[in-house]
């Protein structure tokens, strides 16, 4: 007890010092606080008895967001002034000593009321303040902001137990496939960063527990990389900055379903750390995962050549085990009021295998006569590998408001290995004998970032932004594989090598100038160049790729606040969308007899003017976000099959001519009562692409339109109960101008609809430090992937129907304890500006 009560004593007195400045003697000329852009907050706490409260803290709020833009603390007299305020709509939180944090009603700092009063603020222990509500724990699942949108994991019940692909699977516009293949808008174009840095993680390796919230900008800044046509899913880790030792254990477990199969085989567990004592944060973060995956499809093909038809019928089924351990840990250390630096270092180790058996059945027919072949292959799958990554940033303020100084840089090194096995056997086994093939496969890929910015205020309400980025990829895929009659017999297959090295580095420089106009209109222009280099080097078939090009990307950001609750945004980016070390790689893989694949060296990269107009309703108890977008894609890199003879199809990758796309979306949220908040969202968007000289799309796989919508409901029950329920559905759409989904064989397209309905129950206990949750996915199991495709030159082609299932049905268990008050750290501390008017992540 003594020992938490010194700890808070440090870090009040800390809080004090920090912020004696902002300390007001008796008489003050609130006229001398006011300029053009900022106003000021005073006034005084006092507890039920009318006794002045000191060391009070008090933080300005945007009330749209909950981040911090001023704070100050009290003086003896429980008096406060918190000056440089920028024109906006607020809330006033206040903390003290023995009393439960409160918010203040929402207020207006603009050129007409630029001093914000509450000359008497009433707190108690049992939250009878006259002027202040209690605060909510359960934040919005979903915030609109004009720039981007906020989804708050903590918000879901669903989510406990699961991993990032689930949650992704909860934000509008965003869709993830059986593969884990993210698309947002509809396009598989879009960069995921995690605290916004590139990660060689992939989604299913981060657990739901250490997710804080997830970031959708789809028109960022200059200061962030032009990557990804869509935009930018930003998935943001929690930390915890409370005073002392706190910390969180989590157990969960669950059983999924394959139709009617049940499987037992899915475990997980997170434990969370932290230190903190004085101006030093520690925190450790340990994660373990067993996850099975069990799936079944088939692929139905019948191609013409000439005067021969084919039928081909692949049957499958698939059962994997896969998990990991994670660590992570770090240290943050305020040197002093004005220079902070953060180090953290992560491990990952994971497994993964796989058993698949597959029924082959191929007829072939000519002038009326049906010749059949048939055979069963059974195969084993096994690698892994482990992960080490690193971060250290830093950054420095300075006297004047709103100028600091940032440096940031990041290391990932992945390094994986897996080796296969799978034999052939014929129908009847005396037609030919067995065919066996094994593959071993060594890979690394290792990433390395450089980046310094620096933020100053200019002139009158103006600001600008200037920056240097080094990024840095390498990877490197060595592959081999050895085929025969009999495990005695096999031998390599020199032709089958692939030894690939792919480097790439680029050196970008941006800059961003930000003003307000007739207080009501700001602005914000940016122009990013970049020099980018890229290699692929093919060492089994000494082929060589080189690639140098420059480019530049503008973006433009326009806000017009009508009124306190009506805005509009008007924002453009030029994008590009670069073609991966799978695209370029020429190695044809044969693996599969009958599908087989190739990379395209002569791609190019994919570029996109996109312009998006906004609309943001935030009134009470109601929220509304509109957007209207297009985008005009150039070079559009899309996965094309094409037929090789009666019995073979080759995937490959091309650059379409162009691409149009025009769509909207909306997000309405509601508080009905207390106990019920309702999120509707949904989007609608039409494309139109158009063939190049070397790609002819057949004219029914070149526009589309589809459409989709979510419907969340969440109801805070009393005794501390919770139930939540979600449901999506997703019209059909096309494959073509993306990736294909992963399915073998599937190229150009169209996917059938999907709809999931989700359902998921909270209990808490010993004052919520105890929670037990139980959640239900995909309980109606119609979350297959059912992909037509097709392809027709003159009087040859094909037509193929894919179809996969996955165990898709999951009933979870969690519960989880936290200790010692462990909650997640507030949103502003690294990388924080107070004066940003276009807030985003951590930029890189």
């Amino acid at each position: 007890m003594m020992k938490h009560l010194f700890s808070k004593t440090v870090l009040f007195c800390g809080l004090f010092l920090f912020s004696f400045p902002s300390l007001f003697p008796q008489k003050v000329d609130f006229n001398s606080l006011v300029t053009s852009t900022t106003g000021a907050v005073v006034g005084s706490v006092i507890d039920l008895n009318e006794k002045p409260l000191e060391y009070t803290i008090l933080y300005v709020v945007n009330a749209s967001d909950s981040l911090v833009v001023a704070n100050a603390i009290s003086d003896n007299n429980g008096q406060f002034l918190i000056s440089e305020v920028p024109f906006g709509k607020f809330l006033l939180k206040i903390e003290s000593f023995g009393y439960k944090t409160i918010f203040s009603k929402p207020f207006t700092i603009s050129s007409a009321n630029p001093i914000a009063k509450f000359p008497r603020l009433k707190i108690t222990q049992r939250l009878e303040s006259l002027d202040a509500v209690e605060v909510k724990a359960d934040k919005e699942m979903l915030q609109s902001n004009l720039d981007k949108k906020v989804f708050n994991v903590e918000s879901s019940i669903i989510a406990e137990g699961t991993t990032a692909v689930e949650i992704l699977e909860e934000i509008p516009s965003v869709d993830v496939n059986l593969d884990g293949n993210v698309t947002l808008r509809g396009s598989e174009n879009v960069t995921i960063l995690v605290d916004g840095r590139p990660t060689n993680l992939t989604l299913d390796q981060i657990p739901a527990e250490q997710i804080a919230s997830i970031e959708v900008i789809t028109n960022p800044s200059a200061r962030l990389e032009p990557d990804g046509m869509a935009g930018i899913l930003n998935i943001v880790l929690k930390k915890k900055r409370e005073q002392g030792l706190n910390g969180m254990v989590t157990l969960g477990t669950g059983v999924s379903f394959l139709k009617t199969i049940p499987y037992f085989d899915k475990y997980n567990g997170n434990v969370n750390l932290n230190y903190h004592v004085g101006r030093v944060n520690l925190f450790l973060n340990y994660n373990f995962r067993t996850r099975g995956g069990h799936s079944m499809g088939d692929l139905e093909r019948t191609s013409w050549l000439n005067d021969d038809t084919t039928k081909l019928v692949q049957e499958n089924v698939s059962d994997s085990k896969g998990g990991g351990h994670s660590v992570q840990t770090g240290i943050d250390w305020n040197i002093n009021d004005k220079n902070s630096i953060s180090f953290t270092f992560g491990y990952n180790f994971f497994q993964h295998n796989s058993n698949s058996s597959l029924h082959y059945d191929n007829q072939f027919i000519k002038n009326g006569t049906i010749n059949q072949m048939m055979f069963d292959q059974d195969a084993s799958r096994l690698g892994g590998g482990n992960n080490f990554s690193g971060s250290l940033f830093y950054k420095k303020t300075f006297n004047m408001k709103g100028r600091e100084l940032t440096a940031d840089l990041f290391f990932s090194d992945m390094r994986n290995k897996g080796k296969t096995f799978q034999e052939q056997v014929f129908i009847p086994d005396t037609l030919r004998p067995p065919f066996l093939q094994k593959t071993n496969m060594l890979g690394s890929n290792m990433i390395g970032n450089g980046q310094i910015d620096f933020i100053t205020p200019i002139g009158n309400g103006g600001r600008i932004e200037t920056g240097y980025k080094f990024s840095y990829r390498w990877s490197v895929q060595d592959y081999s594989l050895f085929a025969g009659n009999s495990e005695e017999t096999m031998i390599e297959d020199a032709s089958q090598r692939n030894n690939f090295d792919y480097t790439e580095m680029i050196n970008a420089a941006y800059f961003i100038y930000s003003n307000t106009l007739w207080e009501k209109l700001k602005y914000q222009v940016g122009i990013r160049g970049e020099i980018a280099n890229t290699k692929g080097d093919l060492k089994s078939l000494d082929t060589i790729y080189k690639n140098q090009y420059y480019n530049l990307f503008p973006t433009l950001h326009l806000r017009y606040d009508i009124n306190d609750v009506n805005s509009l945004q008007l924002s453009y980016s030029r994008r590009v969308s670069r073609p991966t070390r799978w695209q370029l790689n020429p190695f044809i893989d044969y693996s599969d007899r009958h599908n087989w694949s190739q990379g395209n060296l002569d791609l190019r990269p994919e570029f996109v003017n996109s312009v998006e107009l906004g609309y943001l309703l935030s009134y009470k108890k109601t929220s509304l976000n509109v957007s209207l977008f297009y985008r005009q894609r150039t070079g559009i890199i899309t996965r094309y099959t094409i037929l090789l003879d009666s019995t073979t199809t080759m995937t490959t990758f091309e650059n379409l001519n162009k691409g149009d796309n025009i769509g909207a979306e909306f997000s309405y949220g509601q508080r009905f009562w207390s106990f019920w908040r309702m999120t509707l969202m949904g989007s609608a968007y039409y494309e139109q692409m158009v063939s190049g000289s070397k790609l002819v799309i057949d004219k029914s796989l070149s526009s589309n339109f589809t459409w989709s919508f979510r419907l969340n409901n969440i109801f805070t029950l009393p005794k501390a109960w919770e139930f939540q329920l979600n449901f999506r559905y997703n019209a059909p759409s096309l494959t073509t101008g993306s990736m294909g989904w992963g399915n073998s064989g599937v190229g150009q397209g169209k996917r059938q609809s999907r709809y999931s309905l989700n359902l998921g129950v909270k209990k808490s206990f010993l004052n919520k430090n105890l929670v037990i949750s139980l959640n239900a996915r995909n309980v109606l199991y119609r979350k297959a992937n059912i992909i037509n495709t097709y392809s027709f030159e003159n009087v040859n082609g094909f037509t193929a129907i894919s179809t996969r299932y996955r165990d898709g049905f999951y009933i979870g268990l969690t519960v989880s304890y936290k200790f010692n008050n462990y909650k997640n750290r507030k949103p502003f501390e690294k990388g924080d500006n107070s004066n940003e008017e276009y807030p985003e992540m951590m930029d890189m």
